[in-house]
């Protein structure tokens, strides 16, 4: 496939996927403030926020497998589709089950266009990084416009009529995904085969994202407001908190692309390994009280390792990116799920500060790991 179309491929993935996070980036602010409204307890306002993460991370290897048989325009396309139900789902269904397949169908289709979208943006070797960062950066509009506009909209419109307004915005992906185009892109046609494990066994690199998962995705967010509130009033703490993990999004729009024009230039190895120092260091600075400098120092790193892990599996794997990327965004999610769990379970007796010096050493460990791994040999030259 030639370098335009890989490129358009890439800008009309990226956006359908943006588009389609509309109705769950608003949901995260709606549901815990509307629950009568949809019909349901607040306890059941946890699992639903929760649920969809813990369907795909069952689902990256099924999907993955769909992918590789129907093609990727076509995968696109139906997770468009049935990402626009979903949202419209939040105004219509109502009730603990109907509300829970909702989320469920979210989930598939999230998995279904993250797959999509890294796959088209590692078709071609040549600049990878690149077109993954701006991938990531394009995805991250879509949240933005949500909890802006969206909570703007919700306040004229209602917590629920919001998001049938925001499954017509969402059905616009529907028709970019018709753009797509699958020209050269060769399907692998095999007898059928034994079922991937639920888990699939993870190398080193899955370890360290799974790390990425855990640390950030967990443990910093559950417990940053926390521990702001040790010096501050709960008031200033949560807006503080808040103002921070929002920092996360607009880090992935500016860093992101950076990152990957980086790694084309001068190899994935340097500046992976830098992003890693960094969010070992952003983990320490926590851990010894300095709550601003470490915040920063994970945000930035976040920002760069959302493009640099999915460049290094296309490099590594080439010849199996998407299932390598499904492999290595299960356990990411895997991570991201275990995380708040053992945060939660956790903080009743340990310190947030001694968690974060933990998951510092967890990831020193997990780059030691890598770094002895023949992984780590294959990423050193700029593509």
């Amino acid at each position: 496939m030639n370098d335009r179309l890989v490129i358009r491929n890439v800008w009309i993935s990226s956006w359908v996927l943006s588009l389609s996070l509309f109705g769950d980036a608003l949901l995260y602010v709606i549901l815990p403030v509307h629950a009568d409204a949809f019909g349901i307890s607040m306890l059941m306002v946890g699992f639903l926020l929760a649920v969809n993460r813990i369907i795909r991370t069952f689902a990256y290897g099924f999907i993955a497998d769909l992918a590789e048989r129907i093609g990727l325009k076509k995968m696109c396309l139906i997770a468009a589709l049935s990402a626009t139900l979903s949202t419209a789902g939040y105004g219509f269904l109502e009730g603990e089950i109907l509300l829970t397949i909702s989320r469920m169908v979210w989930g598939l289709s999230f998995a279904a266009l993250l797959l999509v979208t890294l796959s088209y943006a590692a078709a071609n070797p040549l600049k990878t990084g690149t077109r993954i960062g701006i991938s990531r950066s394009v995805e991250q509009v879509g949240p933005l416009l949500a909890m802006t506009v969206g909570a703007w909209l919700a306040a004229i419109a209602g917590p629920r009529d919001v998001f049938l307004y925001l499954s017509l915005a969402t059905a616009v992906s529907i028709g970019l995904a018709f753009g797509l185009n699958d020209s050269g892109q060769k399907r692998r046609v095999k007898r059928p085969r034994a079922r991937d494990k639920i888990f699939p066994r993870p190398d080193s690199l899955d370890f360290l994202i799974f790390w990425m998962g855990a640390g950030i995705d967990g443990v910093f967010t559950v417990s940053i407001s926390l521990m702001w509130a040790q010096y501050l009033s709960i008031e200033t703490a949560i807006l503080i908190g808040g103002s921070i993990l929002a920092g996360r999004r607009l880090s992935e729009m500016l860093i992101a692309p950076c990152a990957g024009m980086i790694a084309d230039r001068f190899g994935i190895r340097s500046p992976l390994f830098l992003a890693i120092a960094l969010t070992i260091a952003g983990f320490g600075l926590i851990g010894g009280g300095l709550l601003m400098l470490g915040s920063i120092a994970l945000i930035i790193s976040r920002g760069a390792l959302g493009t640099l892990f999915p460049a290094a599996v296309a490099r590594i794997y080439p010849e199996d990116k998407v299932k390598a990327l499904a492999r290595n965004q299960t356990w990411r999610d895997v991570g991201a799920a275990a995380g708040p769990l053992a945060a939660g379970a956790c903080l009743a007796f340990i310190e947030p500060e001694i968690m974060h010096i933990f998951v510092a050493l967890a990831f020193m460990f997990a780059l030691t790991m890598f770094v002895r791994s023949s992984g780590w040999r294959l990423i050193i030259q700029p593509a």
